[in-house]
């Protein structure tokens, strides 16, 4: 592999960046690490949230369904995405006054164009791009460079995620808890550990919407004036319909037992329209219709959790992550539809909620680079474990 001069016992920065499903901009996080495995050992340096300029976002939504496009578009557009995501990342190393030179490597997940899970119907394979040239980080951060992490996943038969669950049984395995770690971004993820899991039999997966149709409702209602609903004040002084919930909640998606996988291309801009429809004939206002939204994530969640968390467990705790930790609405109406279970969140082990993700994809791509395979099959449905990732090599000279 590309360490056969590094000791896996050494200390090396890892620095990860992720661009999620919500699509806000670029979630960075610097690591030290040390080990493979379960005795690898991770500290977290430091982070930063980099924000889209808003005409790069504008043009990420142009080529999100259901949009058409130029290919020429799309192609200069993935260029300029690499350009972004290098200068988020120099923007972290000053801040943290780290050198370039210091990194021993970089992974990242750009914007997912589509997400296209495999399906029993004409046995299809499932496919995944996500756009963002990584020869381009790897140029100018001069280091070494991994993304396109679920593609290998994939072609072994799984779904390309949960990628997380390696990372979550690495950082949140106790042998006298039973728990569930739940990032909350634009899609809903969870990963199950009951106190005695093995490594080879992790359960982890989509539960269905997270921030993404909130965000919707709110671009939509303010006329882009916010992009998310802050604090979860709007859905606080609405209304949840309860007829719309019940029929939100009867999605196939929620039901279904995984592995399973979703994303914009189900629960995004056509899903989101037909809610609104459904809510004009009732009359709801704006603040009822993310209340409503608000609930569907909420109580997705808690499905799943009902149905799903390994029998013969108790879950006793639920740990958060992801922006929607900040939305106080949903994670009070979390709190009180799971209890008597312990909600923390990503913060109280010392990682911030934001930075969680951007964590996950620097361990993943270190593991990888020491030959380890990176993927989990249990969760992600993959035939055997692969080394995911795809590599984009520094210049020789600059």
């Amino acid at each position: 592999m590309f360490t056969k001069d590094i000791s896996p016992d050494k200390k090396r920065l890892v620095l990860g960046m992720m661009s999620g499903t919500s699509c806000d901009g670029i979630s960075c996080a610097l690591i030290e690490v040390q080990g493979l495995r379960e005795e690898k050992k991770i500290k977290f340096i430091g982070h930063l949230q980099y924000p889209y300029p808003k005409e790069i976002k504008e043009k990420i939504f142009q080529v999100y369904p259901p949009n058409s496009f130029r290919a020429k578009d799309l192609v200069r557009l993935h260029h300029l995405i690499g350009e972004v995501f290098s200068e988020a990342g120099l923007e972290l190393l000053d801040k943290l006054n780290i050198k370039k030179e210091e990194l021993f490597a970089i992974s990242a997940q750009g914007p997912i164009l589509y997400h296209d899970p495999p399906s029993e119907e004409n046995n299809y394979k499932g496919a995944h791009m996500e756009i963002g040239e990584s020869a381009v980080i790897a140029d100018r951060l001069e280091t070494i460079t991994i993304m396109d992490l679920r593609a290998a996943d994939i072609a072994g038969g799984g779904h390309g995620a949960p990628l997380s669950v390696y990372v979550d049984y690495i950082l949140f395995k106790d042998n006298n808890i039973n728990r569930a770690v739940q990032n909350i971004g634009g899609i809903a993820n969870v990963t199950f550990l009951p106190k005695d899991i093995s490594w080879d039999s992790l359960k982890s997966f989509d539960c269905g919407p997270g921030n993404i149709l909130i965000d919707y409702g709110v671009r939509y209602f303010t006329k882009g004036k916010w992009e998310y609903d802050p604090d979860g004040s709007i859905a606080r002084k609405g209304k949840i319909d309860k007829e719309i919930l019940s029929y939100l909640l009867n999605h196939p998606y929620i039901k279904r037992e995984p592995p399973k996988t979703t994303g914009r291309e189900l629960f995004g801009e056509e899903f989101f329209r037909e809610v609104l429809k459904m809510a004009e004939k009732r009359n709801l206002s704006p603040e009822d219709i993310i209340a409503t939204l608000t609930a569907f994530t909420v109580e997705a969640i808690a499905y799943n959790y009902e149905k799903f968390y390994p029998k013969g467990y108790e879950l006793q705790e639920v740990i958060l992550g992801g922006g929607g930790t900040y939305n106080k609405t949903m994670v009070e109406w979390l709190k009180k539809r799971l209890y008597p279970v312990n909600v923390k969140t990503h913060e109280d082990f010392g990682i911030p909620n934001d930075a969680r993700e951007a964590v996950t994809w620097a361990v993943l791509a270190d593991e990888m680079l020491f030959g380890i395979p990176n993927n989990v099959p249990s969760a992600s449905g993959a035939k055997y474990p692969v080394l995911g990732g795809k590599i984009s090599l520094p210049p020789l000279k600059k």
